[in-house]
C-alpha cells in the first residue's frame, strides 16, 4: 500500500511523499516528470514490493503537496533530499529520474556522491542551454522550452493559463497530447487505468496553480547550476527510440556528457511508453547493482 507523508523541512516549508514496497527494503528515490507529482510513482507499486524496494517519491517545490520555493535551482533540489534522508536514517540510496525529473537525479548524484550509489534516467531531458532543441522533439515542447530559454516571464505567463485548461478540461488535453503521439504512447494512454493515474498525477501537480511548473520550465530551459563532469556516480540511461516528448538525441548527449554512464535504448518505444513498460526492469536492475555491490 502507498503511504502519504509529510516532512517540515528546516526553513519551515513542506515536502510531501510518497512511500511504497517494503518499508525496510533498500532505497530508491523516484522523481516525477514534468508536470507530474509523487503519485506518478504508483506505477512502480507492484514492483517495489515484488523486489523488496522502498520507493519514496517527493514532490519536488510547488507540485503537489510540497511548498513552492522561490529562487529555487536544480541543484538546490539535492538539499531538500539530503534532509529527507537524514529524517529517515538513509545513508545511501539510489535515485530514479523520470523525464523532467532526471535533472533533479542527477543534480543528487552531483551533489551527494557519498550517499546516492547510481543513478537511473528514463526517458530524462537533458542540459539544454545554448544548443539547438532536437528538431524531432514534439512542437509544443520545443516552444515552450524555446519561449523559457529566452523570456521566461513570458514563459511563466503562459504555463500558468495552460495550467488552468489542464485542471478543468483533462481529457481535451488529454486528446490533445494524443494526437501527435507514436503508436506506443497512444496505446499506454488508451489503457484506462493508466489513464486514469496519469490524469491524477498531472491534476495533483497543479494543485496549487501553475506557479510551480511555471518556474521548473525556466530551470529545465536555461542553464543548470552544475555540470555534469561533476556526476561521478555510475548512470544508467533509458531512452525510448520512438519519443518525440525528450528525442533520443538528448540521450546521446548525455551519455556523451557524462563520465560514467550506459544506455539502453529500446526500439518501438516512446516517452509514456518506456515509462509504463519498463520501470519494473529499471528497478530491478538498481536492485541488482545495488546486491553486486554490497557482495563486493
Amino acid at each position: 500500500m502507498a503511504r502519504e507523508q509529510r516532512l517540515r523541512l528546516a526553513d519551515g516549508r513542506i515536502l510531501a511523499w510518497l512511500a511504497l514496497g517494503d518499508p525496510a527494503g533498500r532505497p530508491v528515490l523516484y522523481f516525477h516528470g514534468y508536470p507530474g507529482s509523487r503519485l506518478e510513482a504508483r506505477l512502480a507499486s507492484d514492483a517495489a514490493r515484488g523486489l523488496g524496494l522502498r520507493v519514496l517519491a517527493p514532490d519536488r517545490p510547488g507540485f503537489g503537496a510540497s511548498t513552492f520555493q522561490p529562487g529555487r535551482t536544480i541543484g538546490a533540489w539535492a538539499a531538500d533530499v539530503a534532509e529527507l534522508a537524514d529524517r529517515l536514517a538513509l545513508e545511501r540510496f539510489a535515485v530514479v529520474g523520470v523525464s523532467g525529473g532526471g535533472p533533479y537525479a542527477l543534480a543528487c548524484a552531483a551533489r551527494l556522491p557519498e550517499r546516492v550509489s547510481r543513478a537511473a534516467l528514463v526517458g530524462a531531458l537533458g542540459p539544454l542551454g545554448r544548443m539547438p532543441l532536437a528538431p524531432d522533439m514534439v512542437g509544443l515542447n520545443r516552444l515552450a522550452l524555446a519561449l523559457a530559454a529566452r523570456t521566461p516571464l513570458l514563459a511563466r505567463l503562459a504555463v500558468r493559463l495552460a495550467a488552468r485548461w489542464v485542471r478543468q478540461d483533462p481529457e481535451r488535453w488529454l486528446a490533445h497530447m494524443m494526437s501527435g503521439a507514436p503508436a506506443a504512447d497512444r496505446r499506454v494512454l488508451a489503457d484506462p487505468g493508466y489513464r486514469a493515474l496519469f490524469t491524477a498525477s498531472t491534476a495533483e501537480a497543479l494543485r496549487q496553480g501553475g506557479r510551480g511548473a511555471a518556474w521548473e520550465l525556466t530551470l529545465l530551459a536555461r542553464p543548470w547550476d552544475f555540470s555534469l563532469k561533476e556526476v561521478r556516480v555510475p548512470v544508467r540511461i533509458w531512452q525510448g527510440l520512438d519519443d518525440n516528448i525528450v528525442p533520443p538525441a538528448i540521450a546521446q548527449r548525455l551519455a556523451a556528457a557524462l563520465p560514467d554512464s550506459e544506455s539502453r535504448c529500446l526500439p518501438d518505444e516512446g516517452h509514456l511508453s518506456l515509462i509504463v513498460c519498463h520501470l519494473d526492469a529499471v528497478l530491478a536492475e538498481l536492485r541488482s547493482a545495488k546486491e553486486e555491490s554490497a557482495d563486493g
